[in-house]
């Protein structure tokens, strides 16, 4: 087997010789820029542990009452955002998941991502699972299910549930390849008929990501 210069522990776009460091909070949102650099699928070894970012976003917006305008009454709505990149291990097969629940609107965003070197090519498989659902409310059609995978730059959207699978090749190379996969489901409901009543209805949302080596 062809010797290879590793780089990392992490890399960029730019550098592929970076000492470690944690995914960055951008304004409400986990920002992936920096990787974790791997050996192809090579999750037993304890000298060079394979890594990988786990991203999430959520967002959370709750119906309070109204404030009355001079043209009528208007909702009042409040939004809180989580975000956060962390940088897990995997010593095999590894999945995330997040859900979430509120009276207007919830967001989950739920990713992974890794760089990696290899002398061969290898084979990963991306599940993806999604929900949406809502109880004593209307769903709003802004509502929504989307899946991406950057390797074969794959978009898949659904609703209210979206499920499945992607297999990628992702090929030999010396230098680090950077591979990301993203889940966001995105369900909105309508606002009751008295809009200065808080909803009693529920958003709820759900994704999770599984990684298979093959």
């Amino acid at each position: 087997m062809a010797a290879i210069l590793r780089a990392g522990p992490f890399a960029s776009s730019s550098y592929s010789f970076l000492n470690e460091q944690d995914p960055l909070i951008v304004g409400n949102f986990a920002e992936v820029s920096v990787y974790p650099v791997n050996c192809a699928n090579y999750t037993s070894s304890s000298a060079w542990p394979w890594r990988y970012n786990d991203v999430l976003n959520k967002s959370l917006t709750t119906h309070t009452g109204c404030v009355s305008t001079p043209g009528g009454d208007s909702p009042v709505t409040s939004t809180s955002s989580s975000n956060s990149g962390l940088v897990k291990t995997a010593t095999g097969d590894f999945s995330l998941s997040n859900s979430g629940t509120s009276n207007r609107g919830t967001t989950i965003n739920t990713g992974l991502s890794f760089a990696y070197q290899a002398t061969q090519s290898f084979d990963i498989k991306i599940t993806y699972n999604g929900l949406a659902s809502a109880s004593g409310a209307d769903i709003d059609t802004s509502s929504s299910i989307q899946f991406f995978d950057n390797q074969g730059g794959i978009v898949i959207d659904g609703f209210p549930s979206l499920s499945g699978s992607v297999t990628s090749t992702l090929p030999a190379s010396t230098v680090p390849v950077f591979f990301n996969a993203f889940l966001n489901v995105d369900i909105v409901i309508e606002f009751p008929d008295d809009i200065c009543i808080p909803n009693t209805g529920s958003a709820n949302a759900s994704s999770s990501l599984s990684v298979e080596f093959l």
